[in-house]
C-alpha cells in the first residue's frame, strides 16, 4: 500500500522505468538481427563475362601456341584441370565439321597442379599446349574451348595452322592487338617506308662533236670537178 501510494506521488520514475525496459529490449533484438545478418552467406548475382584469347591467327606447326583465360566477373570462376588431357577442348575443322581432338602428356607435368583452377574477380590465367605434341601436327583450321563451371557460354578462339614454309609471317599479331612504339618502328610494322631523302647530283655530261659525213654524192662530185 506505502508503494503503490509512492508510485502515484512521483509517476516520472515509473514512467522512466518502463521506457529504459522497453529501449533495452529495442536494442536487444536489433542487434541480434545484424549478428545473424553477418553470420548469414549470403549470394551475389554474378555479372560479367570470361574471353579466351590467343596471341596470333596463324601458326606453323612445332610453333608454340599459348591461351589467355580473363574472368571479367564480379565473382571468381573455376575451371577443371583435366591433366594429363589437353587443358581446352581442341576441335579440328574437318569435312565441314569440327571434330574432337585429343592427346595425353606425361603424369609429371601433372605434378602439383590442382584439379580445379580458381580465377578471381578481374584475374587471369596463362597457358600453353607445349606438352601436348600431337595436338596441333596436322595443318587446318582450329578452335580452341573453354569450359566454366555454371557458366553457360562456351569462349572459344579459331586459329590456322600451317606446314613449314607455308606461312610467309607467322608472327603477325591478331587484328584487335596493338602495335605501339616509335614512328619507325610503326612505319616498319605497317610496311611503310622509313628511308629518308637524300639529295644526290649526278656529273653533268660532255658535249660531243660530231664529224661531218661524206656522201658517195660528195665524192663523186669531188671526182667530176678533178676532171
Amino acid at each position: 500500500m506505502n508503494s503503490e501510494l509512492k508510485n502515484m506521488r512521483k509517476p516520472f520514475r515509473l514512467r522512466s522505468f518502463w521506457m529504459v525496459f522497453y529501449l533495452t529490449l529495442v536494442i536487444a533484438a536489433v542487434s541480434v538481427v545484424f549478428v545473424a545478418a553477418e553470420q548469414a552467406e549470403t549470394h551475389i548475382l554474378p555479372v560479367g563475362q570470361v574471353k579466351l584469347t590467343v596471341p596470333y591467327s596463324k601458326y606453323v606447326v612445332g610453333e608454340k601456341i599459348s591461351y589467355t583465360i580473363k574472368n571479367s566477373y564480379n565473382s571468381s570462376i573455376y575451371i577443371i584441370n583435366s591433366c594429363p588431357s589437353e587443358p581446352l577442348a581442341v576441335y579440328r575443322f574437318e569435312n565441314n565439321k569440327w571434330v574432337r581432338q585429343h592427346d595425353q602428356t606425361t603424369q609429371a607435368e601433372c605434378a602439383g597442379q590442382q584439379r580445379q583452377i580458381n580465377v578471381g574477380p578481374g584475374g587471369s590465367i596463362t597457358g600453353d599446349f607445349s606438352p601436348w605434341h600431337n595436338l596441333f601436327k596436322t595443318p587446318g583450321k582450329y578452335r580452341v574451348v573453354v569450359a566454366v563451371e555454371h557458366y553457360k557460354s562456351l569462349p572459344y578462339q579459331d586459329f590456322e595452322v600451317v606446314a613449314v614454309g607455308t606461312a610467309a609471317l607467322t608472327d603477325q599479331p591478331t587484328a584487335d592487338a596493338v602495335i605501339t612504339g616509335s614512328s619507325s618502328n610503326q612505319a616498319v610494322a605497317t610496311g611503310a617506308s622509313t628511308t629518308t631523302d637524300k639529295k644526290t647530283t649526278t656529273p653533268a655530261s660532255k658535249p660531243t662533236t660530231t664529224k661531218p659525213v661524206t656522201t658517195n654524192d660528195d665524192d663523186e662530185s669531188n671526182k667530176d670537178s678533178d676532171d
